[in-house]
């Protein structure tokens, strides 16, 4: 059996294995920003494409508290929502714009709903990576045997990506069909005068 399929092999039974951060995890206390980064980084750098490259970073929560996708610290703290918020932006913001990530939380705001769509989140994740080294090994069978390791993982790649396009442009499309706040309210007509 070619190594290269072993490696692939054991880069998909890595990725069934991906750590999460269940909502039961988390501490039930505010901390400070050294710490969520920390706590974060720690918990969840596996995302991370570049492997010492943080996971978070103050500038990430400056940035997503000023765009609004998080809410305030209190009093320079910060709590069980901002957790969970956080790590699903920085998990996500690979897939979506600020503006789109604001789009999907809004609907959601407060602690109930940012837990209810983050628990949805985790629970999609595990099942949709726990799949992948039987996806793998769907993939790996359409290869030949003496397949040159460089085009058949370029053959993968491409297989993965369309794949990935196809999910991201319906999410993008339900996305855009999500409700965004109030309407304005219509103006009305000024009766004639005269009549």
């Amino acid at each position: 059996m070619p190594q290269w399929k072993d490696e692939i092999r054991d880069l998909a039974q890595g990725l069934a294995r991906a750590p999460q951060v269940a909502p039961g995890e988390i501490p039930d206390l505010e901390i400070y920003m050294d710490q969520l980064t920390t706590y974060l980084d720690k918990r969840l750098n596996f995302y991370s494409r570049e492997g010492d490259a943080p996971f978070v970073t103050k500038s990430m929560v400056n940035n997503y508290s000023k765009a609004g996708l998080l809410p305030p610290p209190l009093a320079k703290r910060y709590n069980r929502i901002h957790v969970m918020t956080l790590a699903l932006v920085c998990q996500l913001k690979r897939l979506f714009t600020i503006q789109d990530l604001g789009k999907l939380l809004a609907p959601v705001a407060g602690e109930e709903g940012t837990g209810r769509l983050y628990r949805l989140f985790l629970e999609a994740q595990g099942e949709a990576f726990a799949k992948t080294p039987e996806l793998a090994e769907q993939l790996l069978s359409a290869l030949g045997e003496d397949e040159d390791p460089a085009r058949a993982k370029a053959a993968l790649v491409t297989q993965l990506a369309v794949r990935a396009q196809r999910d991201l442009l319906l999410a993008e499309k339900l996305l855009d069909a999500i409700p965004q706040g109030e309407e304005e309210p219509k103006t009305k007509r000024k009766k004639k005068q005269g009549a």
